[in-house]
């Protein structure tokens, strides 16, 4: 149960954060059209959808409470978990080409992206309950990884991360 002042802290950085990833996210070139169903949407493509899946896998990693030693990425073959890698693996080129560009839209478009495919994989396939305790602990170091990346676009486009919501 969260208190006022919790339930205060999170209305004021997820109404803020939308605001933010609603400006960032259109290209310069093109003109802002606001809304406020559209800027707080839960379900895809905004600030609060991003911040609530990185608050799920915040609280993935703490059901887990454990470093996971026996990681095996091997293990790691389905084609969403794949996907998720090569996702991840794309974060820095991303990064630079948005830089060298001056088109932040490209980090929010980024880390939608990435809460898209985080929210099948975790709706697809068990983390903490994995067929074997190194397949979970592969996908407890991937859920990690997601969220290190999700954390690292939302700070560069001046949006908070919470752990929880």
């Amino acid at each position: 149960m969260l208190t006022e002042e919790e339930k205060r802290r999170i209305a004021d950085f997820v109404g803020l954060g939308a605001v933010r990833y609603a400006l960032v996210d259109v290209d310069s070139g093109k003109p802002v059209v606001f809304t406020w169903e559209r800027v707080l949407n839960f379900e895809t493509n905004s600030a609060p959808y991003v911040q609530y899946t990185h608050a799920r896998a915040c609280s993935i990693l703490r059901k887990a409470a454990r470093e996971p030693e026996n990681a095996d990425f091997g293990l790691l073959n389905e084609k969403l978990e794949r996907e998720l890698v090569m996702t991840l693996a794309g974060f820095p080129d991303m990064f630079i080409e948005a830089s060298e560009y001056l088109k932040p839209n490209m980090i929010a478009d980024y880390a939608n992206a990435l809460a898209d495919k985080f929210n099948t994989f975790y709706n697809a396939y068990p983390v903490l309950k994995a067929d074997s305790p190194q397949l979970s602990d592969a996908r407890i170091a991937l859920t990690d990884a997601i969220r290190t990346v999700m954390h690292n676009a939302l700070h560069l486009i001046g949006v908070v991360a919470p752990e929880k919501m």
